[in-house]
């Protein structure tokens, strides 16, 4: 019987004391508007980014520049031994855009904005 009261009021107590504390939280969280905000003078809103292109060729080609994901940026005609020039506009986080001409599938890394690249 003493057991069985021991227990019990073991019980009680450890049950009583996993209760939470919901006040804590309720002052932790705080309602923010958008008055609230804070943004830093330097952030950039632009969620694009414009890319001159230069790309030549040793013969008649056709050219793709499109996304590492297949969407299609620009497509165009190369006339031989004349450089083609163009602007493309491509979402900021680009970095690498795939140029497909001649049968190749090439990897370009954009630097500076700039896209240059030749066929031979």
């Amino acid at each position: 019987m003493k057991k069985i009261i021991l227990i019990f009021a073991v019980l009680t107590v450890v049950l009583s004391s996993c209760r939470k504390d919901f006040t804590e939280k309720e002052e932790q969280i705080q309602s923010k508007t958008m008055v609230d905000l804070t943004i830093d003078d330097n952030f950039s809103w632009k969620t694009t980014k414009d890319i001159e292109v230069s790309i030549s060729s040793s013969s008649n080609e056709t050219v793709i520049i499109k996304s590492q994901s297949g969407y299609v940026y620009l497509k165009a005609f190369l006339t031989s031994r004349q450089e083609f020039t163009s602007k493309i506009t491509v979402p900021t986080y680009v970095s690498d855009v795939i140029v497909v001409c001649k049968g190749q599938n090439r990897q370009v890394t954009v630097v500076n904005n700039k896209l240059e690249e030749y066929f031979n």
